[in-house]
């Protein structure tokens, strides 16, 4: 509210005080994993989409992003009562048609980002597994999407928070490997090397914080973590190639 505020759009808390009381009495007693009240979850993504230039139906939006997966709420009860504009958003990252590629529709977008910062934010009371599986999937995914939005500060916590958890879930022997390998990175040749930390780390020895450093540096991190991430999980069969002119770039400089 402050924030929209703060934005001279007084008019609009009407609106997405109505969105946030739905929101609220839809998600009821539900709980978050860390115990708290579900609804805190909307709230904070609602609260970094109105940070980060969303619109007022952008805002709505994010406090329902949840509420036709997660609640009896239907799209034509949103169609109903907040517009086929608001619905529309909330039916788009619930059926994550975001991913389908194609332009970026800002306010989906922005919204699927938002929901996965502050995920990636509160992650920690989630199992190894689901925590790796998520940060690989924000480096893979979500990074280039914030980069696309035009929101680099968002793009920059999301890779520093993944990394961070990928870091926290790798032995202390798969660490020492992961710099053994970057030790050797200046004299391997690049594809060589991509197929040696897939064989002897697999991903999150690949994409950890610690890896390439000054790969990551020169070719702009999140990136370049994203193309590993591709070409190790066959997400793009072209990214292991845009990977290899990338290594071979930096290795004239």
């Amino acid at each position: 509210m402050n924030t929209i505020s703060d934005s001279g759009r007084h008019g609009d808390i009407p609106q997405i005080w109505h969105a946030y009381e739905t929101a609220k009495r839809a998600h009821g007693r539900q709980r978050r994993a860390s115990g708290d009240r579900y609804i805190t979850h909307p709230v904070a993504v609602a609260g970094i989409v109105a940070q980060n230039g969303g619109d007022t139906p952008a805002v709505c939006a994010a406090l329902l992003h949840d509420v036709i997966e997660d609640t009896p709420v239907t799209a034509t009860r949103l169609d109903a009562d907040f517009g086929t504009g608001i619905s529309g958003m909330v039916q788009a990252v619930t059926w994550k048609t975001v991913r389908a590629g194609g332009p970026v529709d800002p306010g989906p977008a922005l919204i699927t980002v938002a929901d996965r910062l502050h995920n990636l934010r509160t992650i920690s009371v989630k199992p190894a597994a689901s925590r790796q599986r998520a940060s690989l999937d924000t480096l893979v995914f979500h990074v280039p999407l914030a980069h696309r939005l035009g929101t680099p500060e968002l793009a920059r916590e999301l890779t520093t928070l993944a990394c961070a958890t990928l870091d926290t879930i790798d032995s202390p022997d798969l660490r020492d490997r992961r710099r053994r390998l970057m030790q050797a990175a200046r004299r391997a040749d690049p594809r060589a090397l991509a197929e040696a930390i897939a064989a002897v780390g697999g991903g999150s020895a690949l994409l950890g914080s610690g890896v390439l450093p000054e790969w990551a540096l020169a070719t702009g991190g999140a990136s370049v973590l994203a193309l590993l991430a591709a070409a190790l999980f066959s997400r793009d069969p072209r990214a292991a190639d845009r990977l290899l002119a990338l290594l071979r770039a930096h290795r004239k400089e």
